[in-house]
């Protein structure tokens, strides 16, 4: 017992360091875009006078929490430098920035006890352990604990509604009760498309009333007047039960999003674009990466192998299917419970248009729960001993021995690319300053915030729009193009943003695929001078193919690769 508690708090101080250490990152440019739009709400925030975050891509709930726990730094602070207090309810931007990233860490973190519990309570301490293990060393939560969104919010409430969903169908009591609805309130105040896991709850309590209500029907001989009696109190106490329910979530909604309902306009126009995007009716450029892919396949193929590592991933799909063959077996409520938050949590996003990287990150404690459950060993039960017939016990030792090696080295892997080593935009820009003149024209592409730092470098740094290539008026775009090439003394990529799409999809974009294949085989009249460095452990991370293969959003916020280009002719 006393080993195992000492390895769990190792893992809580390792997982700790491995998410909070570097927090900082990319300063002061700080070039994730949604926590840059996060940090704009927050920072336009002043109580009272203005707390409208005119910002409902998500809930308004963690823009209130990162506010007022600047506010409640700066008043601390005072005592250190004397301050306004205007200047007390003020949250400047960077400070934003890194309070967000703190709750992400944060959250990362208490994730290692929470399934530690789980494991142990579905299972044993090994599984816990085990559980517990998985998520110290998930390449997914290491890189969302840096991001200053709310994913790791959503992953870290889900979870805990697991949690008490699971208490609740062992022993219900009122005070559990009471939390369900709480937490669910809160997923829903962090983003409103957590409603997919209402069914869940409504579910368990009217399968536990029913269980309840069965036990109590009595005889036929107590007649049907009981009986009628029986059922109507069935129903009375189900509807109560999950009005209660529906009415604790919605205050805590109304309490956390007051907005919601003073300035629906905003919110509705908001909800309306962000579904549009989502289903891939608003054609934007940020989404054009998704043409012609496989939704349920893509996940497996381009984003789980970097959130979980292939090993993982592989092993879990069989896991996920043996787990499945013994809940029914043996017919395990629990283990039950976790197919079904799984299943909607990835249904629910998965057939989407869109297939970012950060849809899948709630998913990824279940993942764990359901790899810890499978492989952890019991001897005392049946599906162990079934197990063992199957695969000897040597066999089984070397496959959970080569499972934590490979996520040690993709975790550490992973860790020493984005957060060990200098920020590749930053890199990039040390080089060119070197060899570039600060006068020098250099063209690049729009919308990418890697250009803030060569913009302070570089004085004549223009952009011209290369996802407008592929449009119907194209005379006019091509001759500015042409124009622009003729007057640049450089080109710079920024990222894999544009020519990972244009690239991969030459029947979509034929011109713009027409110009970057020219440009990176040296034949525009540029050769390519640099090109961001892929060691060793950016080859573990990415494998071997940091800019074709993956999700864009596996790397283009933390670490994309930057491409240079001088004219040669």
């Amino acid at each position: 017992m006393k080993r195992n508690i000492f390895l769990l708090l190792l893992l809580i101080i390792i997982g700790a360091f491995l998410h909070f250490y570097n927090l900082n990152w990319g300063a002061p440019y700080y070039f994730n875009p949604d926590e840059r739009n996060i940090a704009n709400a927050v920072s336009q925030l002043h109580f009272k006078n203005q707390m409208n975050p005119h910002f409902f891509a998500y809930g308004s709930l963690p823009i209130y929490a990162i506010y007022f726990s600047g506010v409640l730094s700066n008043y601390l602070m005072r005592f250190v430098t004397p301050a306004s207090p205007a200047a007390i309810f003020t949250v400047q931007f960077g400070q934003a920035v890194i309070l967000s990233r703190f709750f992400s860490a944060l959250f990362a973190t208490l994730l290692i006890p929470i399934l530690y519990m789980l494991g142990k309570k579905l299972k044993n301490e090994t599984a816990g352990l085990l559980a517990a293990f998985l998520t110290t060393a998930s390449t997914g939560f290491i890189q969302f604990a840096h991001f200053g969104t709310f994913e790791m919010w959503l992953t870290f409430f889900s979870i805990l509604l697991f949690s008490l969903c699971l208490q609740h169908l062992k022993k219900p009591h009122f005070v559990t009760f009471v939390l369900l609805g709480i937490v669910f309130g809160i997923l829903v105040s962090v983003k409103v498309s957590s409603l997919v896991l209402f069914p869940i709850p409504i579910i368990l309590f009217i399968g536990k009333q029913f269980g309840h209500h069965k036990k109590g029907l009595g005889t036929r001989e107590q007649g049907i007047k009981k009986a009628v009696i029986r059922n109507l109190l069935f129903v009375i106490r189900s509807c109560k039960d999950l009005l209660l329910f529906a009415l604790i979530g919605i205050i805590v909604y109304l309490l956390t999003n007051p907005y919601a309902i003073i300035d629906q306009k905003d919110l509705l126009s908001s909800m309306n674009y962000e579904s549009s995007v989502a289903i891939g009716t608003e054609p934007v450029f940020y989404t054009q990466n998704f043409a012609n892919t496989t939704p349920g396949i893509y996940q497996f193929l381009h984003v789980y192998p970097f959130l979980l590592n292939p090993l993982i991933t592989l092993l879990f799909i069989l896991a996920f299917f043996y787990l499945l063959s013994i809940m029914i077996k043996y017919k395990n409520k629990q283990h039950l419970l976790l197919v079904t938050f799984y299943l909607i949590l990835i249904f629910s996003q998965a057939f989407l248009f869109v297939k970012w990287t950060r849809y899948m990150m709630p998913t990824l404690p279940f993942i764990y729960l359901v790899l810890a459950i499978v492989i952890a060993r019991d001897p005392a039960s049946p599906e162990t001993k079934q197990a063992q017939k199957r695969l000897p016990r040597t066999l089984q030792s070397l496959l959970t021995t080569g499972t934590i090696i490979i996520c040690i080295v993709f975790a550490f892997s992973y860790f020493k690319t984005a957060f060990l080593s200098l920020d590749s935009r930053i890199a990039a820009v040390q080089f060119a300053t070197k060899i570039i003149p600060s006068d020098a024209k250099i063209l690049s592409e729009p919308s990418d915030l890697g250009a803030l730092p060569f913009q302070d470098a570089f004085s004549n740094f223009d952009t011209f729009s290369f996802y407008d290539m592929d449009n119907p008026d194209t005379d006019a775009t091509e001759g500015l193009l042409r124009q622009k090439l003729i007057n640049s003394q450089y080109i710079v990529i920024l990222s894999q943003r544009v020519l990972q799409s244009r690239i991969e999809n030459p029947k979509q974009f034929p011109k713009s695929n027409k110009f970057y294949q020219t440009l990176i085989s040296n034949h525009l009249g540029f050769q390519k001078i640099y090109e961001t460095p892929c060691d060793i452990f950016c080859k573990i991370t990415y494998l071997g193919d940091p800019v074709y293969w993956w999700e864009q959003t596996v790397s283009v916020f933390d670490h994309p690769t930057v491409f240079i280009f001088k004219k040669i002719s």
